[in-house]
């Protein structure tokens, strides 16, 4: 049994897995197995995980797998893990060579379930990378090395943290429970806040240990078909609906999850369609609006402590969330919005 199982969901991107399964063995900490999952691809990336999992037997374990999406690999993969902690890495992303030497160390010094690190990100087109340290420093500033515990006034920083799956390292346990939706993206946003949510202890590091390829056609920071605002309205709904199990909830993750809304209410001036399919589609986005009306009064106090929209849109923002006035207020804004 390893300690680490790094979990690589592949899916037609034959042109990136042997850069990311060679930056995998090049780790110098050596304890730890890759999962590669085929998850039904449609290219040709079988024959390159066979031939890794044939020249590295005790290190590539390769999977293959229907189509179900990311979420399903997730589940399939935790569900069948024997190690202590997991990492996810992106099949078009890669880690630098000590990236799992040093979450494994934080993890075990701080016997922290939850370590997570900085990150750069990198181009298709150039050679250019850019340090980002995977969290928003407008409103919190992340000390290196600390453990943050929680229930803690300190541990609601960690909510600014990007949720994607790079450079993060989780003890297995976190998230042995979490229902995984297939067929949609935005999973690796299931994953991060519920095992958040279930750490007791978590420990950050401003050290850049993994490369994230960010203008990929067809990923969900490209993708702009209208069916990305479902998933997103789909996948956060899960996260409320889950976060109900979950004890010592922050008041400061129901802005956050107000926030992600926010993020893709206006992701709808963007997408292709007519005004009437975007409608259609911002329909399904306030069934996320009704859940976080319950907690009005922490996505209040949230606004106040960070909101840096105008007095106009801050007000529109509370009619939204009054029970009552919410949906009409709502369907007039979407109106004016999609047609601007």
């Amino acid at each position: 049994m390893s300690k680490v199982t790094i979990i690589v969901p592949i899916y037609n991107v034959e042109e990136y897995v042997a850069k990311c399964l060679d930056s995998l063995l090049r780790q110098t900490y050596s304890d730890y197995v890759i999962y590669a999952v085929n998850d039904g691809s449609t290219k040709n990336e079988q024959p390159i995980i066979d031939r890794y999992a044939a020249a590295y037997p005790e290190k590539v374990v390769a999977i293959r797998k229907e189509n179900g999406g990311y979420g399903s690999v997730l589940e399939m993969a935790i569900a069948r893990l024997d190690s202590e902690y997991f990492l996810v890495c992106d099949p078009d992303d890669y880690l630098a060579d000590d990236a799992l030497e040093i979450l494994v160390g934080l993890a075990d010094a701080n016997q922290a379930d939850l370590v997570i690190g900085a990150k750069n990100f990198i181009y298709s087109d150039s050679d250019e990378q850019k340090y980002d340290p995977a969290y928003n420093t407008k409103f919190t500033a992340l000390r290196p090395g600390q453990g943050y515990v929680k229930g803690t006034p300190e541990f609601e920083n960690l909510l600014f943290v990007d949720p994607s799956p790079h450079a993060k390292l989780y003890r297995r346990s976190l998230a042995a429970n979490i229902q995984f939706p297939h067929k949609i993206g935005y999973t690796d946003n299931l994953l991060f806040y519920i095992s958040l949510l279930n750490a007791e202890k978590v420990v950050y590091t401003d050290k850049a240990l993994a490369y994230y390829l960010i203008d990929r056609a067809g990923n969900t920071m490209t993708d702009l078909k209208p069916q990305v605002i479902d998933a997103h309205a789909q996948v956060f709904s899960t996260i409320l609906d889950q976060a109900e199990r979950c004890s010592a909830v922050p008041a400061l993750f129901y802005y956050r999850i107000f926030e992600a809304y926010k993020f893709s209410f206006y992701q709808l001036r963007r997408i292709k369609g007519t005004p009437a399919e975007k409608l259609e589609h911002a329909e399904v986005l306030y069934r996320l609006v009704e859940k976080l009306m319950p907690h009005r009064a922490a996505i209040l106090e949230g606004m106040a402590r960070f909101g840096y929209t105008g007095s106009r849109e801050r007000m529109k923002d509370k009619l939204v969330l009054t029970a009552g006035i919410s949906h009409p207020v709502y369907r007039r804004w979407v109106k004016s919005f999609v047609k601007e």
